[in-house]
This record gives C-alpha cells, sequence and structure tokens, in this order.
C-alpha cells in the first residue's frame, strides 16, 4: 500500500515539475533582417519566428520596420497560437524595393497568453552589396585589359573575388572606383599583401608574372590577396620536384607547376655536362621518384638517375614532365652568359682601349650607370671581339651580335643589355636625382626650382603655372646639367642653351632628359564630382586668373556631396583634399566635401591651395 501511494505520489510532483518548466516568457528566435545584418536592395520580405512554452502559448506580435530617422516606414500586428509562430510583412505591402540603401531599424514586440512580454530592437543596412565590405565596389586594371575596369564581386565577408582572368604575365593593380578617381592598390613587393596609392611613398604596380587562367581574391580590410590557378588539372603525384647532383638530391628548389591534365613543367634549370638528377614527388625523396633506366625520354618509376650527357654544352633548360605517360622532355633555353660583359667605344671614358665591365643582374641582364660624352659604344662579351653586340638605334634598340656601332648623345646613363632577348637601353636619369624648371616665369623665379615627376621612360613631366618670361631646366637644383633653347612651346634643349622664352599660363611640362627634347602643352583645370553640375560625368572647366600665378577660378553652383580638381578632363593629374570650404589639396587626395552654394571656387597649380569663397 505504501509502494503504491509513493508511486502516485511520484507521477504528480513529475507533472508540477513539467509545467514549471515549461512556463516561460515568449522569445524571439529569428528575424529577416537580421541584427547588424546585411540585405541586398530590392523587393524582400520581413519575417520573425517567436517560440513560448506549452503553459503560456503565444497571444500576439508587433513588428515595425523604421527609417534611420526613426520615421515609421511600416508595421503590422498579429494574433498568435501555440508555442511556435510567425509574423511576415511583405515587401510589396511596403515599397521594399524602392527602399534606398542606407540604415534601417527593426522594432520587435510579442506577448504571451499570460501577459508576459519579450521585446527587441537593432539596426540592419538595405546595401548594394551582400556582404560587410571597406568599399562599394573593386575593379582589376592591368596591361592584360588596357588598364580597363573588370569588377570584383563581393563573396564574403570583406572578400572580393574575380575568376577565369588571364594576366598574361604583365602589370596590374586594384582599385575601388572604375575610373581611378579614388583608392588603389598594388603589391610591388610581390608579398601577398596589397600597398595603398594613400600609403606613405604611394605603391607600385602588382608584377608578379602571374600568367594563365587564375583567381584573384583580395581582402580589402586586411589587403592580402591570393593568385590561385583557375582550372583543376588530373595528376598522379600531388607535387613534383627535380632532384640532382646539383641540389645534392634534396630540396624544394626547384618545383614543378601542374599546367595542363598530367602534364608538369619546371621553367628553368642550369644543366652541366655529367648532371644526375630524378624526378621526385617530395622534395626529400619520399614518396614516388623517376629516373630513366634506357635515357629514351620515358621515365621508370624508381628509375635509374637521369645523366646529362657529357658531350653536352652547359645551358639553361626547361624540363616537361607527363606523371601519366612519364615522358618527359628537356628544352634548351639559353647558354650559360659570359664571364663578363662591358661597355666600350669613343662615348666611353675609356675609349676603345679597354672595357668597363656591366653588372650581371641575372637572366642575361647586365647594367650600368655611366657618363657618356657624344659619340658611339658598343658591348662585347669577355673583353675581346669573339662575341660582340652593336645597333643603330637610341636610346633603346635591338642589340644585333657583331652589329654596328651605336650612336649615343652625351649625358649620364643607367644603361641595361639583355642578351637573351637582344634589346638594350640608355635611361637618361641614371645619376640624376631631380629634374627642376626654373626662371622668372616660373613659381620659384631664378631662385627655386619647381619639380618635375620622373616618368620612368626618360621623361620629367608636371603641371605647372607660368608666368610670361624665361625659363630653363636643369637637374638636382644644380647648373652641372642644364637644357635650354630659345623655341617656344616645343624644342630640343642643349647643355648651357639659351633662356626658353614662356607665355603666362598653365601647362603640361615635359622634358626628355635623353634627348632634350621639351614640351609645354596647355591644359585645362576642372572641377568634377557628384556636387558639380557635371557630377562625375564630365568637368565644369575653371578659367585662368591672369592675376595670380598658377590660379584658376570660376563661379559655380555646387550641391551636397563631394569634388576633386583634375586636368585635361583625366584621371591622370587629379587633386583632392578633406577640407572646406578651404585645404590644400594633395596629388590623387581624397573626395573633397561639399555643402551646397553658389560659390567662387579658387585652385592653385603651384601651391594646391583651394577655396569656396
Amino acid at each position: 500500500m505504501f509502494f503504491l501511494l509513493a508511486l502516485a505520489t511520484g507521477c504528480e510532483r513529475e507533472d508540477f515539475d513539467i509545467a514549471a518548466n515549461t512556463d516561460f516568457p515568449p522569445s524571439i528566435l529569428s528575424s529577416f533582417p537580421s541584427a547588424n545584418g546585411r540585405v541586398v536592395a530590392g523587393n524582400f520580405d520581413v519575417r520573425v519566428i517567436f517560440a513560448d512554452g506549452t503553459v503560456s502559448p503565444l497571444q500576439s506580435a508587433t513588428v515595425t520596420l523604421l527609417d534611420s530617422a526613426l520615421n515609421v516606414i511600416t508595421s503590422q500586428s498579429k494574433d498568435l497560437s501555440g508555442i511556435q509562430d510567425s509574423l511576415v510583412i511583405e515587401g510589396s505591402t511596403f515599397g521594399a524595393a524602392d527602399l534606398p540603401v542606407g540604415v534601417y531599424n527593426l522594432d520587435i514586440s510579442v506577448t504571451d497568453q499570460k501577459g508576459q512580454t519579450a521585446e527587441t530592437n537593432f539596426t540592419f543596412e538595405i546595401s548594394n552589396l551582400p556582404f560587410p565590405a571597406n568599399h562599394d565596389a573593386i575593379f582589376i586594371a592591368g596591361a592584360f585589359n588596357g588598364w580597363g575596369a573588370d569588377a570584383l564581386t563581393l563573396v564574403s565577408d570583406n572578400i572580393w573575388e574575380i575568376q577565369n582572368v588571364d594576366l598574361q604575365g604583365g602589370a596590374w593593380k586594384l582599385k575601388n572606383c572604375a575610373d581611378w578617381c579614388d583608392e588603389d592598390w598594388g603589391d610591388a613587393q610581390c608579398n601577398g599583401f596589397m600597398v595603398s596609392n594613400f600609403a606613405d611613398g604611394g605603391n607600385g604596380d602588382t608584377d608578379c608574372g602571374y600568367s594563365g587562367l587564375v583567381n584573384i581574391r583580395f581582402n580589402d580590410q586586411t589587403l592580402s590577396y591570393s593568385v590561385t590557378p583557375a582550372v583543376s588539372y588530373a595528376s598522379n603525384t600531388q607535387s613534383l620536384y627535380l632532384l640532382g647532383t646539383f641540389n645534392n638530391f634534396e630540396g624544394s628548389e626547384y618545383q614543378f607547376t601542374l599546367v595542363g591534365d598530367n602534364r608538369w613543367v619546371l621553367d628553368e634549370v642550369l644543366l652541366t655536362p655529367g648532371d644526375q638528377f630524378k624526378m621526385a614527388e617530395m622534395p626529400d625523396f619520399q614518396g614516388v621518384n623517376y629516373g630513366d633506366n634506357e635515357n629514351d625520354g620515358i621515365a621508370e618509376r624508381y628509375g635509374s638517375n637521369i645523366v646529362y650527357p657529357d658531350t653536352e654544352a652547359e645551358g639553361f633548360y626547361s624540363i616537361t614532365f607527363n606523371d601519366r605517360s612519364l615522358a618527359y622532355t628537356l628544352n634548351f633555353l639559353r647558354p650559360v652568359g659570359p664571364e663578363s660583359v662591358g661597355i666600350l667605344g669613343s662615348a666611353t671614358p675609356n675609349g676603345w682601349d679597354s672595357d668597363i665591365d656591366m653588372t650581371d643582374e641575372g637572366n642575361g641582364v647586365y647594367t650600368i650607370d655611366i657618363e657618356l660624352t657624344d659619340g658611339v659604344v658598343k658591348f662585347r662579351a669577355n673583353d675581346n671581339w669573339d662575341l660582340s653586340w652593336g645597333g643603330t638605334e637610341f636610346p633603346n634598340g635591338t642589340a644585333i651580335e657583331n652589329g654596328g656601332d651605336i650612336p649615343v648623345l652625351a649625358g649620364k646613363y643607367k644603361v641595361t643589355l639583355d642578351i637573351n632577348n637582344l634589346t638594350y637601353s640608355f635611361q637618361a636619369d641614371a645619376g640624376i636625382g631631380s629634374v627642376g624648371i626654373v626662371g622668372d616665369a616660373t613659381p620659384g623665379g631664378w631662385d627655386k626650382d619647381t619639380p618635375l615627376t620622373d616618368n620612368g621612360d626618360g621623361t620629367w613631366s608636371a603641371i605647372i603655372g607660368l608666368g610670361t618670361g624665361s625659363a630653363k631646366f636643369r637637374a638636382d637644383g644644380k647648373w652641372d646639367v642644364n637644357w635650354g633653347a630659345g623655341d617656344f612651346p616645343a624644342g630640343t634643349g642643349t647643355q648651357g642653351g639659351a633662356d626658353i622664352p614662356v607665355t603666362a599660363g598653365i601647362y603640361l611640362v615635359t622634358l626628355n632628359a635623353v634627348t632634350g627634347a621639351y614640351t609645354f602643352t596647355p591644359a585645362t583645370i576642372g572641377i568634377i564630382g557628384d556636387a558639380t553640375p557635371n557630377g562625375w560625368d564630365s568637368d565644369t572647366d575653371l578659367v585662368l586668373n591672369p592675376e595670380v600665378m598658377g590660379e584658376v577660378t570660376g563661379e559655380i553652383t555646387l550641391t551636397d556631396g563631394s569634388a576633386k580638381f583634375r586636368a585635361n578632363d583625366d584621371w591622370v593629374y587629379d587633386w583632392g583634399g578633406s577640407d572646406f570650404p578651404a585645404g590644400t589639396a594633395t596629388f590623387k587626395g581624397s573626395d573633397i566635401p561639399v555643402a551646397a552654394g553658389t560659390y567662387t571656387v579658387r585652385f592653385n597649380v603651384n601651391t594646391l591651395a583651394y577655396s569656396f569663397d
């Protein structure tokens, strides 16, 4: 009898605990949009799912959508039932597709049948992007697409991707607007991290030799990026290395690349007579290795060492291996370079008597910084005439084995000879640290140079406002090297030549330090941006102020937005800043924030001062 009573009492107690454990306030299981989430601009529904216990089922809920100023866009209430229910506001009822991008608020409240409530409110973003990112768009530009703009796709938080791009081994950069209007990134060091053009010292192109179809990913938060093959190929080995007497049969220096189904390529290796080698799956001979028992070009698994014959000359080769057929080929690239390469001739300090040795930069490229006089030069190997190179063109040309004398002009040059591609160049700014323009027609008069920018091809240029008067070009702020002539707006300057007569105006000034040729090309200066009458589509030109050297001005009605100054309706030369209504611009600077109004706009290309009065 006692046992039955105890059992009955235990059942009643268990029923009581279950009831207590299911009597809790209502909760919000999920919502779309979610807290701090992002919705792609377009039509969308607001959906909220609620839950509660069996003792206190759901009763009602209210969901309210508000804009960033807390104005109500839509609000809907609904009677609920059970332990799980939902409230949906269809996008068509509140014009979701027409809502502009921006930040919005969602207020949610729910009540159960015991009067218990739960509330929450949060913000979310309507965006043109599906994930958080620091930029609204990313584009790639390079030699492969004429430095145009191919868009990347945002595929996850801060991660942008473009697939199936053939960079063709050329230089490229990333940018956040199609027409170079703001920030761009390059990796001149090829270390996997981009550098912004806003960084100290700017940035360079990414020129790391990528070719073939690749996929590119870029993190606009960390600035890291990756370039990976776009195609997956069949293979019977996970990796492949060349191991031989030249690396003591170990190491990862000579790693093959899988370039097609079962086809591996090693770009370059130096082979000398008697060298022995194998292809191996791992750099330490773990896994499978491949030799050739018959020396017939068909390898065998764990075969004998492949021997480079004593009858062959030392040279550079690429190696192709098929891990299915086991066929391999050695493809001759070039012979080993000479012990030395020098330059000599009537234009050199030593004349024709002896060579001045050049620096071996590797891969058949030789360089030297040298001062030459008017005359001729040639290149030759090993201080004798068995192998020499000449040409007919200057400052760049095709190197011809045992060719004629190369005519040169006096100057300081960085001379480069490529004996593999048979090209040479004389870059005139070797030894020249800077080039400037001076004179009473220039901003600094005869006392201070106005600097030009090195274009990297022997030419120097800048946008400069000039007055009526005279000018000359000179190097390194001294008169040791200077150029002048009596012609304007174009001519050929000579060492110690006459002053150049200048007419007032704003010009793109260019000097070729190799030939002395110069040009003063009239330049227009305009203002552009969403605050201007023509938006970002075209410039509103400003006019020259004859009273102030280098200043342009104009009366313009502007709207709230941003603006920049640029030259010649192009983004080669543009200036921006962060201050308003006055400030000092920087080259390639940020957009200038503008408040609506009618202003007299002034910008000085020499001082970079601007104002909106």
